[in-house]
């Protein structure tokens, strides 16, 4: 059976991928969270079943994150913050605490399973090509959460340094809104806003399974293929936190 995990299980998008893995495929789906209660609450389909595991702990256990993602074929990194603070580092906790865990695995040798995709939700604010075409824009909400997004870039950073061995999609989607599902396209080229978080999900889980690999080492746009997605109530301009 093939495994998924999802690290940071409780934001907007993490739930997202739940409902779809859940729906969508017979994978099994390893779920990291801090309060496994909310994760229920939000998913419920996550509860009592057997294809679901769901992992608590510290962003920081190595071991614990190792055991979520070991076998898996893709992880999903989601966690992140909305708290525009200087200093903020969550990306860059969950980066690096990734790396570590998966080094572990490799020092396995010929007994470690391969390597998973790593697909990790940023933003395409960070993300000079997508964004260009709304540059005014883009420097407004740059600057409304300067730290959140610089941690986002450090982690990617980060991860890059790793790509000889450890390939990683940069998911960097625009406006986010928590809608229904409509249908999605991947791009190189493009950003837009508003897609619901369950589009951005579908194109994520759409990159994880690529056997190609076309998308590996790449910054990904995901934009609208069946209508835009409603106008948001609070403008998310950032992955929502997992709790």
């Amino acid at each position: 059976m093939v495994s998924y995990a999802v690290l940071g299980a409780t934001g907007n998008c993490g739930t997202a991928l739940l409902e779809l893995l859940i729906k969508n495929t017979d994978a099994k789906v390893k779920a990291y969270c801090r309060n496994k209660d909310k994760l229920f609450r939000l998913v419920p389909g996550a509860a009592n079943n057997s294809r679901v595991e769901v992992y608590t702990g510290s962003i920081l256990d190595a071991d614990l994150l190792g055991k979520a993602m070991y076998g898996c074929k893709a992880v999903f990194l989601t966690a992140t913050t909305n708290d525009n603070v200087p200093g903020c580092h969550i990306s860059q906790d969950l980066a690096h605490t990734v790396i570590k865990a998966l080094e572990k695995t490799k020092s396995e040798g010929s007994q470690a399973p391969p390597m998973p995709r790593l697909v990790l939700l940023s933003s395409a604010t960070i993300d000079p090509w997508i964004s260009r075409k709304n540059p005014w824009v883009n420097a407004i909400v740059r600057r409304s959460a300067w730290h959140v997004y610089r941690d986002l870039e450090l982690a990617e950073e980060f991860l890059r340094k790793h790509e000889d061995w450890v390939k990683c999609v940069y998911i960097k989607p625009g406006g986010l809104s928590v809608d229904v599902q409509r249908g999605h396209r991947l791009t190189l080229d493009d950003e837009e806003s508003f897609v619901s978080y369950l589009d951005i999900a579908a194109g994520m889980i759409e990159t994880a399974e690529d056997d190609e690999g076309k998308w590996d080492n790449k910054n990904v746009g995901v934009v609208n293929a069946g209508g835009k997605a409603k106008f948001p109530r609070v403008i998310m301009i950032a992955p929502t936190p997992d709790d």
